[in-house]
């Protein structure tokens, strides 16, 4: 195994040359037209033991293919024996002795079909396991090796989606389904092998159907591998949206976006459903034509074999039976490929998708091992006339003939105003882009010519939104390990390391008050820490390697002004003897640096240290000025900061200490414990696959009429096997009786009425089926993403619910219902019809033959099947669980890309990757093992039916209890009910998956939100438009750590038109507050009354949001247009559209519009994955716009105005400040950089969840407490 992975696989050129090509649309290379190359190049992923494992399987496949034609002989020779039975004690001896000697011959073919199907089903799963997981693996690594241009493009559809779903399909058609269809094909050529034994001109004139047949399935196929890959692009883009708004799901919230956000998934599934309708056609077709085919072939083979066998052409009616039912094998097997063919193309697909990706070459590939990797490095970092324009928007320059020398061991800044290049040069450094023209040098050395993961692993980011990966936080810290000597060293050496390096972050105080210190667990994407932990953590993370170079992107942007001074000292302290390049808008931070560099529209205005640009002044004195916030002078500064270091430390010993001996009253801990498991899908009494089928059914009142057509045409299918099994007898008669010609020919035309009964009966099959599975399936996916998004946002703090996971399952979970309501329940339904006909059919018309049959051949059949689906839905059950933790990874990893790129830590991302996959693979295979035993079960009892059926027939027909004919349809009843009891069981597997999807689709559609519009509120809002706030003794933990309290008895009040500001230390509870605002979450215990009237508990949460407006810390942009992405902050209709004066209006007071009118495409620019295409600062001005162009009477502000620079914020506040004048709206914010509050009219002070101060800016200076040192750590130049 290791070698399949360690090496990046070979591919065709032909591949490499299409996936690289620029005219796609999808951006990852044109998916191979060819099914056939693609299904076949899934088994080049092997290794010598897969490909060991996998002959074995072929080998017994094929074996028991044989086994299933050999029944066949034995037939005839029964038939010979039967159709001259002596009646006379000697004779019926020997009949007995001969009809026993037969029966064992059918026991001695059941057993060898037992093991071999045993041995081919297992390994064919096992190594599908295998493959799918190298392919996985490899896909991975081909996505995260792309340059970040690709993933700007925000076209490479969900990688972490496909992964996980594509590997699903291509997993289901390499499985014991191929396993199946190397049977079939087996028994096919050794049935007709037998037949040309046994006759040769007979099975000439019948083999005629075999080309037709194969043009049909051939043609059919390639079609639907064409029709299947575009709906699967489709599903891709709309898996890419899904995964992008599930990562937004507050803003989702804030804005009430959810129906918008349904409406744009629904237009991706309409696109699917339109390309699902062609198979309409296609599909009936294809199964029509097939079985018009083989019953045209039967009736031929009457017809031309009763003429034969009345001229003496053929001796024996054993020679025509065994002739007849070679012919009735090898149509039925190909009948049972049919199924699986649709499974076959859907892998290729699904494989041609993932290949695509594979195939295409990176421009900047971080497992590329050439490169040189320099002993010594000093740190001289050069730029020379560099230009650059990102690929998405190669006409807009972002940088001009841009240079600039950074010494070794010294600190140079960077500012100015938002997308003047700053965090662009950082891009650069880190090789996530390459320059158009001019050059990069790192000691005189071009930095292409250096290795990239060295370079990354030497230079370290911290970025301006730090992410974090789920798990601990030694783990998040120890990632930066990557790459240096200390990699390898033991647990115990990486902790002490990671403790330093936490310390050094002003980190380490925090951690150890977190529920299990360095051991606890953070949440997807860190989120159950506060902005500034992530950010202490994230520095944390870029020193623990002792870094040469140091790329700091607004690093403290996320922390308050005490942990910001502290932090600033540890980053100076760092920054030492260091190449540090800092981007900041808070000039503060970079007043000590050797050169600070002032940008403007990418190029360099003015450089210099902080003094000398303050002397000059120029554009970076205005900068300063507009930036200083003087209290009162009173203290030395350092003495200051002594004093604030023990008197926080004291503070936050005692305030923990009261935190975690904190209980609740009984009731409130009881709502908590309650509120914790509601959400547990574990807990959910899952209803039967019988259950569940009914339930989808009824589901859909509008497809009513197709599950009527298709419940005819099953009872018309099903109906075929009796008539077949009466015509059959008929032959005999006709055999033993006169005018054997005529009738021969009757019962031939039989037949063909027959095969044109099976041609309009499939068509019509065919076409309902498709037409069901197709609007079952986008149904499932438009409602389970709907009613995802209506969960609280509890749901989404649970482990299990990662948007990897959740966007894995909105994907695969219905393609799973696809799976079995489309043409597999059709052959199901009629399977269980043709059972209960046939066994009714063999009673009837011998009940002692008929009773035996039945009584005893069907319920092992039915017990072994029953005990497959149980195993096979648990182990589908815990497989899901563990490949949704994979899903995970590799979501995060790919929604992170810049930051798993700057750590350089893809191979630590794919090794979790590959454990966690090895690990559901380990899990899985013991089950499936033992699962696999019943399987064969199902498919070899049947032979023991036919031995059972045959003994006992013969000693019924030998004492004259029945006659020849009466066997003949009773023994045949039996055969095609126990053969159709196989055959429903082979699709288990589809009907457990489908169980398990069914099951939570329909829990999820009844998982009512807790905080939603309601019958009783629908039409409660605030009952004066939210003009005052009255927090009492507010007490509130997260429900999924109910004994952790964020909270602990705030008591404020806000009145009409006021601008309330909250400030503190990060982890504070600040933004828990701006969340119970939101009501994203209602309090533990105590009251947020509206208005003075009513509590917010009461009203109707879409009422009360309509009122209110969001810009949060970290500000979540959707894919779409800039104008799509304003749009969304106005509580308008799907189809409705805001005015264009009003986003410029917006934008205007956002100091948005200047950069907006500049891009070429104005306000339709795509804001890309996530924002992707802009800066933080033009992010953050997005949400803004956003906000204001609600026009709301509440605006919440959580650091709104972080990432922006100084001119920006300047404006930006000057507007906010302006909208919170107008009429009577509350501005709420929560700062950390308090020039933006100094004007608020009450300003509380947060510190351990309680209140600690509350006044006016002046007020509190006066008080000389906790927000005047504050005040004072932000302070920027005494003299000024």
């Amino acid at each position: 195994m290791a070698s399949v992975i360690a090496e990046k696989p070979t591919v065709p050129s032909s591949l490499a040359s299409e996936g690289r090509s620029d005219k796609n649309k999808q951006g990852v290379g044109k998916v191979d037209g060819s099914a056939l190359k693609s299904f076949l190049r899934v088994f080049k992923y092997g290794n010598r033991t897969d490909y060991v494992l996998e002959s074995i399987g072929i080998i017994a496949a094929i074996g028991s293919g044989v086994a299933l034609a050999l029944v066949n002989i034995v037939i005839g020779k029964f038939m010979t024996a039967f159709s001259e039975p002596s009646l006379d004690a000697a004779g019926r001896e020997s009949f007995m002795s001969n009809a026993r000697k037969l029966a064992l011959y059918f026991v001695y073919i059941g057993i060898a079909r037992l093991g071999l199907t045993y041995i081919y089903s297992s390994l064919f799963t096992f190594v599908a396991y295998r493959l799918c997981r190298n392919i996985r693996y490899l896909y991975l690594r081909s996505a995260i090796g792309m340059e970040i241009g690709f993933f700007d493009q925000g076209i490479s559809g969900s990688i972490s989606m496909q992964a996980t779903s594509n590997g699903k399909l291509i997993q289901s058609g390499i499985a014991e389904k191929l396993g199946l269809f190397i049977q079939a094909i087996s028994t096919f050529v050794a049935a007709f092998i037998i037949a040309f034994v046994s006759h040769w001109k007979l099975t000439l004139i019948i083999i005629g159907i075999v080309p037709v047949l194969l043009v049909v399935v051939g043609g059919a196929g390639l079609v639907e591998a064409k029709c299947e890959t575009s709906i699967l692009q489709v599903y891709a883009q709309a898996g890419s949206y899904a995964e992008n708004t599930l990562g937004g799901v507050r803003t989702v919230k804030a804005f009430s976006l959810r129906p918008r956000v349904i409406a744009k998934f629904d237009s991706y599934l309409q696109d699917a459903f339109n390309l699902g309708k062609k198979k309409n056609l296609l599909y009936g077709v294809l199964f029509g034509a097939e079985y018009f085919v083989i019953y045209c072939g039967m009736a031929l083979a009457f017809w031309q074999g009763i003429n034969r066998l009345a001229s003496g052409e053929i001796p024996d009616i054993g020679t025509v039976f065994t002739v007849l039912f070679s012919v009735i094998v090898a149509a039925s097997t190909i009948l049972s490929i049919a199924p699986n063919t649709i499974a076959f193309i859907r892998a290729a697909s699904a494989a041609a998708e993932l290949f695509a990706l594979m195939d295409r070459a990176s421009e900047i590939d971080p497992f590329d091992e050439s490169g040189e990797k320099l002993d010594h490095t000093i740190g001289d970092i050069d730029l020379q006339g560099v230009e650059f324009s990102y690929p998405t928007r190669p006409d807009v320059p972002i940088l001009e003939d841009f240079s600039l020398r950074v010494p070794a061991g010294k600190v140079t800044a960077l500012v100015g105003a938002s997308g003047s290049g700053k965090s662009t040069i950082i891009g650069l450094l880190e090789r996530w882009y390459n320059p158009a023209s001019g050059n990069i040098t790192l000691d005189g050395k071009d930095l292409k010519s250096l290795n990239l993961m060295w370079l990354r692993t030497n230079i370290r980011l911290v970025q301006q939104e730090p992410v974090l990966f789920n798990g601990s936080v030694f783990e998040n810290i120890a990632n930066g390990l990557v790459g240096t000597p200390w990699e390898k060293e033991s647990i115990e050496v990486q902790r002490q390391h990671v403790e330093e390096a936490a310390k050094l972050a002003f980190a380490h105080d925090f951690i150890m008050t977190l529920p299990l210190g360095y051991d606890t667990r953070i949440g997807e994407r860190g989120g159950l820490l506060s902005g500034g932990q992530k950010q202490r953590v994230a520095i944390a993370r870029s020193i623990v390697s002792n870094p040469k170079i140091l790329l700091l992107d607004e690093a403290t942007s996320a922390l308050d002004p005490h942990a910001e001074g502290i932090v600033q000292q540890a980053l100076d302290r760092a920054s030492k003897d260091r190449t540090t390049i800092v981007v900041a808008h808070k000039l503060a931070t970079i007043r000590n640096a050797d050169n600070i560099v002032v940008m403007s529209k990418g190029r360099i205005v003015e450089q210099g240290r902080h003094d000398d640009l303050v002397a000059r002044n120029g554009v970076y004195a205005m900068l300063v000025k507009a930036q200083d916030l003087s209290p009162a002078e009173s203290k030395d500064e350092s003495e200051e900061s002594t004093d604030e270091k023990s008197h926080d430390k004291g503070d936050e010993t005692n305030i923990e200490h009261t935190h975690s001996i904190a209980r609740y009253p009984t009731a409130d801990a009881q709502k908590l414990a309650a509120l914790k498991d509601r959400e547990n899908f574990d807990l959910y009494k899952r209803s039967g696959l019988l259950r569940s089928i009914a339930k989808l059914t009824l589901s859909t009142p509008e497809l009513k009429p197709w599950y009527f057509i298709l419940l005819l045409c099953c009872i018309a299918g099903a109906a075929v096997f009796p008539g077949q099994a009466l015509l059959l007898a008929n032959v005999v008669n006709t055999i033993t009786g006169d005018n054997m010609t005529k009738r021969g020919n009757f019962i031939s035309l039989m037949f063909f009425v027959l095969a044109l009964g099976c041609l309009l009966a499939y068509f019509v099959m065919g076409w309902a089926s498709n037409v069901i599975a197709q609007t079952l399936s986008i149904k499932t996916r438009r409602e389970t993403l709907d009613s995802i998004l209506r969960q609280d946002l509890r749901f989404f703090d649970r482990p299990e619910n990662t948007v990897g996971a959740l966007t894995s399952r909105i994907d695969s979970y219905p393609q799973a219902i696809l799976e079995l309501m489309g043409f597999n329940i059709a052959l199901v339904i009629m399977c269980a019809i043709n059972i209960i006909a046939s066994s009714i059919l063999s009673i009837v018309v011998s009940w002692k033959l008929g009773l035996v049959g039945v009584l005893v051949g069907l319920p092992p059949i039915v017990l072994a099947g029953y005990a497959r689906i149980r195993l096979d839905t648990k182990m589908d059950n815990d497989m899901g669980k563990r490949f949704s933790t994979s899903a995970s990874i590799a979501s995060e990893t790919v929604m992170a890309i810049r930051t798993v790129s700057s750590l350089a830590i893809e191979n630590r991302v794919l090794q979790r990757y590959t454990s966690e996959l090895d690990q559901a693979i380990h899990k899985t295979s013991r089950s499936m093992f033992h699962m696999m035993v019943w399987f064969s079960l199902t498919q070899a009892i049947e032979y023991f039916i036919l031995a059972l059926g045959f003994w006992w027939g013969s000693k019924l027909i030998s004492d004259g209890d029945i006659n020849f004919y009466q066997f003949i349809v009773s023994f045949l009843g039996v055969y095609f009910s126990g053969q159709a009891a196989g055959q429903l069981f082979s699709f288990a597997s589809s009907f457990t998956k489908a169980n398990e999807a069914a099951n939570y689709y329909f829990w999820l559609s009844g998982l009512q939100a807790t905080i939603r519009e309601t019958d009783e509120n629908c039409e409660i809002g605030p009952s004066n438009g939210c003009k005052s706030y009255d927090f009492n003794d507010v007490q509130f933990s997260y429900p999924l750590a109910p004994d952790t309290r964020v909270l602990k008895g705030v008591t404020l009040s806000i009145q009409p038109d006021q601008f309330v500001a909250f400030v503190g230390a990060s982890g504070c509870g600040k933004s828990t507050m701006i969340s119970l605002l939101e009501r994203f979450y209602d309090p533990t215990s105590g009251s947020i009354t509206i208005d003075s009237a009513a509590p917010l508990t009461s009203l109707n949460p879409l009422l009360y949001r309509r009122r209110i407006a969001l810009v949060q810390q970290e500000p979540t942009l959707f894919p779409g247009s800039i104008r799509e992405n304003i749009s969304q902050g106005m509580d308008i209709g799907v189809s409705d559209t805001v005015p264009e004066a009003d986003i410029e209006e917006a934008c205007r007071a956002a100091n948005a519009w200047d950069f907006v009118s500049s891009l070429p495409e104005g306000l339709n620019t795509p804001c890309g994955a996530g924002g992707s295409q802009l800066s933080g600062g033009q992010r953050q001005r997005i949400a803004i716009a956003r906000a204001l162009v609600r026009k709301p009477n509440v605006i919440l502000l959580d650091e709104a105005t972080s990432a922006l620079d100084t001119e920006s914020e300047r404006i930006v506040q000057g507007a906010l400040m302006k909208a919170a004048a107008t009429g009577d709206r509350i501005t709420i914010a929560v700062a950390h950089r308090l020039s933006t509050v100094r004007n608020a009219d009450r300003i509380f002070v947060f510190y351990g969840g309680r209140i600690v101060e509350a006044g006016t800016h002046e007020e509190l200076i006066e008080q000389d407490g906790m927000y005047a040192r504050m005040c004072e750590a932000q302070k920027l130049d005494r003299g000024m």
